[in-house]
């Protein structure tokens, strides 16, 4: 009994439409077919029409010249559609056009011609109804959606074939971009390698050296500095009365190391046991406290001091020197440039190339959506036009 009862209920289901699959490429031609009697219907109606004002042309060829223009543009031997609708749509400037220019004339006319005149004007308006009725018939409403259902259908090609170009510049981009990753894992692993090299580990040991080298010259250096520096007052009061060395006094507050350094006859040692002299003579003016740190640095100063600084100060130059070449030699510095340049370059083609990437994804994305936009609409269409259910395969 249940299964009896099921098999009345489910013959009462009404039976689902089956839904048609055509393909982008033929969709075109799918619709020319489906809206085949549809167009004929309206080319029969457009083509009455027609003949009705061709017969009104046939028996209307004495009026007056702008009359003979006007009928002249009439003359329709065009019956294709999108003509038509262009051709409606020039007619209605026209017969303003005419109607301005030949408003004087039919003025006049009716003065003397009342019953031509009126013909004339009721043969006008003949014109004006049957292209009405034209353009009503071009206007059909489902031939209106036929049209728009087609210009969709060839706006989905075009999107379809920009994202294939757009597909093929991401595929392309991103390949681009994996070469360019790939690369400057290399330029890394190279670098690795090189840090772990015995030229780079010679390099490292030579800078300590150097560093090391310029650590322990930092003391005498520094004692030096010193000296000059408790000594900058005095020795700038003394330049202003010994005008033979006041000169080369002021090489020596400004830079102390490499003027003794150019100083071949030390004539600092001259400058200090006359400015001791002019200290203990009180020609120099300053207080108890600096006067007593100026003798105590003046004593440091010996010339034993002096000779022994410049010996130690050319000798660190000598090494320094040839610890540099020993560095240049290594070929280190210029391999870390030439890693830093490859660096760069990757660096800067994997940024412009993540900034393409990112605008080609976009592209594809906002291209896939209109696409599937364009689908559902054209889908939607054709159910409203012809009551089927299609899918269109892309």
């Amino acid at each position: 009994m249940l299964e009896f009862l099921k098999k009345i209920f489910k013959d009462e289901e009404p039976e689902t439409k089956k839904t048609t699959e055509v393909s982008l490429q033929n969709l075109e031609a799918w619709l020319n077919e489906r809206a085949k009697p549809l167009m004929e219907d309206v080319n029969q109606q457009s083509e009455g029409i027609l003949m009705r004002i061709g017969e009104e042309l046939h028996n209307r060829k004495a009026y007056v010249r702008a009359i003979n223009s006007f009928l002249g543009h009439m003359e329709i031997n065009n019956r294709d559609y999108f003509y038509l609708v262009g051709f409606c749509k020039q007619f209605d400037g026209m017969i303003n056009e005419l109607n301005k220019g030949t408003l004087r004339s039919y003025t006049i006319l009716q003065e003397f011609f009342a019953n031509e005149a009126g013909r004339i004007a009721h043969n006008l308006k003949n014109f004006d109804a049957l292209f009405s009725e034209l353009k009503s018939a071009l206007n059909n409403e489902r031939v209106v959606s036929v049209n728009n259902a087609r210009e969709k259908i060839r706006g989905m090609k075009a999107k379809i074939s920009q994202k294939i170009n757009a597909d093929v510049d991401f595929r392309d981009m991103e390949a681009s971009l994996k070469l360019a990753s790939e690369e400057k894992n290399k330029i890394m692993a190279d670098i690795g390698k090189f840090n772990a090299s015995e030229a780079h580990s010679n390099f490292l040991k030579l800078n300590e050296e150097k560093k090391a080298k310029a650590n322990a010259f930092y003391n005498d250096e520094n004692s030096l500095m010193q000296a000059f520096s408790a000594l900058e007052r005095p020795l700038r009061k003394y330049s202003h009365i010994a005008f033979e060395h006041e000169e080369a006094i002021l090489d020596y507050l400004k830079n102390p190391i490499e003027t003794l350094a150019n100083d071949k006859n030390l004539v600092i040692v001259d400058v200090l046991a006359n400015l001791e002299k002019a200290l203990k003579g009180n020609q120099i003016q300053i207080d108890d406290k600096k006067r007593e740190k100026a003798f105590e640095e003046i004593k440091k100063l010996s010339r034993e001091f002096l000779e022994s600084f410049v010996k130690k100060y050319f000798s660190f130059k000598a090494e320094i020197e040839g610890i540099d070449n020993k560095i240049k030699a290594t070929g280190v510095s210029e391999k870390f440039r030439d890693f830093n340049r490859q660096l760069e370059d990757v660096n800067l083609r994997i940024e412009r190339s993540n900034e393409e990437f990112s605008i080609l994804n976009n592209d594809v994305v906002r291209l896939g959506s209109s696409i599937e936009s364009l689908k559902n609409e054209i889908e939607s269409s054709m159910k409203g036009i012809f009551g089927e259910e299609i899918r269109v395969v892309v």
